[in-house]
């Protein structure tokens, strides 16, 4: 046994040499990662869960984990549900629980310790091949939301100048995605949402279905 365990170390290494690895691998080009992408994120994410994949067809292994209520803090916590999923991709919808739902500032829901700017960091040592996609909180309608807009503004605009300096995550603009005008002292137009003024219509999604294949790629 123990020659020819030797023996085949050695047709190996002599075979790398060649290029053709003995094991039936190329040792030059090394089988390359399975693509994998993964959604992480709120309610936004988790109620898309009846159509993803169909609406986001062509993502290769495509899986989405998104818990509805959660903010930064639970996924930098939760972070070993992203890495056990071994993703190459990330496409994060979050951030709007941590103002309405945590009465955070802008500044704290970015920048804070437990901010998204630290949960994509949590992210990135976890899986640092993973490339993220990070959607920009989205202004809506509902009212604790819509009174802290000035909140979510200036989130998205702290989160914009960190992912500018990242070369492993890009923004996503949502924040205005869903007004059909330019009239951004109103509210956006209702008929994207559901009647809660915070979750998204079929005409939502719809319009966030070719947000996200846009950024991946699909289309």
């Amino acid at each position: 046994m123990k020659l020819f365990k030797t023996l085949s170390v050695c047709l190996c290494a002599a075979a790398a040499a060649t290029g053709l690895c003995a094991c039936g691998n190329d040792a030059n080009n090394p089988p390359s990662k399975e693509e994998k992408v993964l959604m992480v994120g709120d309610s936004l994410f988790d109620l898309w869960r009846p159509d993803y994949h169909d609406d986001l067809e062509g993502a290769p292994d495509l899986t989405n984990v998104a818990v509805g209520g959660t903010t930064s803090y639970y996924w930098k916590k939760g972070v070993r549900l992203v890495a056990n999923q071994k993703p190459t991709k990330i496409i994060i919808c979050i951030g709007t629980n941590n103002i309405a739902d945590l009465h955070q500032t802008g500044k704290e829901a970015a920048k804070g310790r437990d901010g998204i700017q630290s949960m994509l960091e949590t992210f990135h040592e976890a899986v640092p091949d993973a490339y993220m996609y990070l959607l920009t909180v989205n202004l809506c309608g509902e009212t604790v939301r819509w009174n802290a807009r000035e909140e979510i503004q200036t989130c998205n605009a702290l989160m914009r100048e960190y992912c500018a300096k990242t070369d492993w995550v890009e923004i996503v603009e949502t924040e205005r995605a869903f007004y059909d005008d330019a009239d951004y002292t109103q509210k956006p137009n209702a008929e994207y949402f559901v009647t809660d003024y915070l979750h998204f219509s079929p005409k939502g999604y719809e319009k966030l279905t070719g947000i996200v294949r846009a950024a991946l790629g699909l289309d």
